[in-house]
């Protein structure tokens, strides 16, 4: 039976009084930019920052190189000049921002306006993801995640995600490029949400390749968390094989940087020692020092 226009406006109400306030309105931004090309030079891309707060008091801000010709309406005249008054606009597939303001001599700042694209959140519905509210499509295009997100998520057989998980990867920069890098390194996790707790835990492509290239290949991504959650770095690795201690395990890295062992105490304790110290000493030195 076809909807009366009354049920229409009856289900219109329903979806507005169940739906937060803060994901109905999209509030208004201001953005800042500096230019990032060598003195000299005519600006190709600007460091570009969108900042928002609600009337809730929810702050949001994202700062990307952008390069100027997507800034449509820009001109690198307009941007080294002593004062200019510009408009412009950039475009994301989830929708464009519309933007003004003053440029001087390289920095420039203003407000814009979010305008959503409906035949994203169309596409997005058809694909049986869902339909963005306001709020969520800026949350997408603040972060770029569009529909090639989607086809990276498809070709890497992750579960079809809704549009809330789609936000969450956005804020959580676990965007398209992180994705196709993690991908790349051998890391197809079985949800969204693994793959966020990766970057979460600062796991990132280049870790991965970083720990490859002092011989820690293909280590299970637990391990890879355990790692980063201790504050493992490639130089941590690289200067405790520098003095000595070849390929130490995943647990004996660990072990040390959970103990506070770092390099300049190990260079310290050897020289005051006059050998190189086993592991144990050098952990039991570190926790008297601790303790007096």
């Amino acid at each position: 039976m076809p909807r009366t226009a009354a049920s229409a406006a009856l289900a219109a109400l329903v979806y507005l009084a169940a739906t937060p306030a803060s994901a109905q309105e999209v509030p208004p931004l201001q953005w800042t930019a500096a230019a990032k090309s060598p003195a000299g030079q005519a600006p190709r891309t600007l460091q570009f920052t969108l900042s928002y707060r609600t009337r809730g008091g929810e702050d949001g801000l994202t700062s990307r190189p952008v390069p100027l010709r997507r800034l449509e309406g820009l001109t690198p005249a307009e941007v080294e000049s002593p004062r200019a008054q510009v408009r412009f606009r950039l475009r994301y597939e989830a929708g464009s921002f519309d933007c003004e303001g003053w440029f001087r001599t390289g920095r420039g700042s203003g407000d814009c306006e979010f305008a959503p694209d409906a035949g994203f959140a169309a596409e997005l519905e058809r694909r049986g993801v869902g339909r963005p509210t306001g709020w969520q499509q800026l949350s997408l295009a603040l972060h770029d995640v569009g529909i090639a997100y989607l086809d990276e998520l498809a070709s890497q057989r992750y579960p079809r995600p809704d549009v809330a998980e789609l936000v969450r990867a956005g804020k959580h920069a676990a965007g398209l490029e992180f994705l196709r890098g993690m991908g790349a390194a051998g890391y197809r996790m079985g949800t969204l949400q693994e793959l966020i707790r990766l970057r979460d835990h600062g796991v990132t492509p280049e870790f991965v390749r970083e720990m490859a290239a002092l011989g820690h290949r293909g280590l299970p991504a637990e391990d890879l968390v355990r790692l980063r959650g201790h504050g493992v770095s490639f130089r941590f690795v690289r200067e405790m094989r520098e003095l000595g201690y070849g390929r130490l395990t995943i647990d004996q890295l660990v072990q040390l940087r959970g103990h506070d062992v770092t390099p300049d105490f190990v260079r310290r304790a050897n020289a005051r020692a006059g050998i190189r110290l086993p592991l144990s000493e050098l952990i039991r030195q570190r926790e008297h020092d601790e303790r007096s």
